[in-house]
This record gives C-alpha cells, structure tokens and sequence, in this order.
C-alpha cells in the first residue's frame, strides 16, 4: 500500500478557498479531475483505491480541517457490497467462487477493454454471494459484476 502523507496546503489553494475535492457518494471522492474509491475513512486518514494501487492518505491541518467538514459520517467498509463494472468491455475471467472469502487485496475478475486486460479487486472484506458475469461475456459500464454478504 502507497502511503501518502498531506501537510499544511499541500496543493496550494488560494487562502481561504475550498479545495476540489467532491463526494459522488459516501464511498467515491473526486480530487480535482480524478477519481478514487474509498475503502476506509476516519479522522485524519483515508484509505483510497486508485485503480489497482491503494493509498494511505494522511492530512495535517489546514486541509485536515475542511475534509473533516465535508467528510461524510464514517460507516463500516462492509456496506460496499457490490462491484460493478468501471467501463464496458469483454469478462475474460472470474478468479473466485460464490462462498469464498475476499479482501480488498483479492483480484476477483479479469475485464477487457479497449484490448488491455484490467484486474479488479474485491470491493471489502467479505463473501462472494453472487457472481452475475461469466468468462465471456461482455458488460456495459456500472452493470453488476459481484456481490458480497
């Protein structure tokens, strides 16, 4: 896991301005133009997915201040269910079985597209309950790839 530790403005705002960051919703953030999936929060931390890289991101005042104002209340990892498909394309391979279980660190399918092969993680900690997809097939962005119980 990359380890990434913010200090005092570290992307140079404008004093008294908030920096770009928005919540689509309590488990996605946008910082500027990119996008990350966020596995864990509590105060002063956030455990990020940036594709297949996880990041540990640490903040110091006075960032530390605004993210706790616009941070959403803290829920438990395990109601980020299920894995949906970040783009269209072509499922090449399931790699788990319903009733295992996976980590955040568990590769779970093999998606191509645009002729390069993705590898996608487990969205939390848990049990397959349903894979949806099979080697094969192909899948529209958002479609339902996995669930975890």
């Amino acid at each position: 896991m990359q380890r990434l530790r913010l200090r005092a403005n570290p992307f140079r705002w404008e004093p008294g301005a908030a920096p770009p960051v928005r919540w689509e919703d309590p488990w996605t953030v946008w910082v500027g133009s990119v996008r990350f999936l966020v596995l864990e929060s509590r105060p002063g931390r956030l455990h990020l997915r940036l594709s297949e890289r996880l990041i540990e991101v640490e903040w110091d005042t006075p960032l530390h201040e605004y993210l706790k104002r616009v941070t959403p209340p803290v829920r438990s990892v395990a109601h980020q269910l299920e894995l949906r498909a970040p783009m269209p394309g072509l499922v090449r391979e399931v790699r788990v079985t319903v009733g295992q279980t996976v980590t955040p660190t568990t590769p779970v399918i093999v998606l191509e597209a645009m002729k390069m092969e993705n590898l996608l993680f487990a969205p939390a900690e848990g049990q397959v309950a349903e894979i949806a997809v099979a080697a094969g097939q192909p899948v529209e962005k958002g479609a339902l790839l996995l669930r975890l119980a």
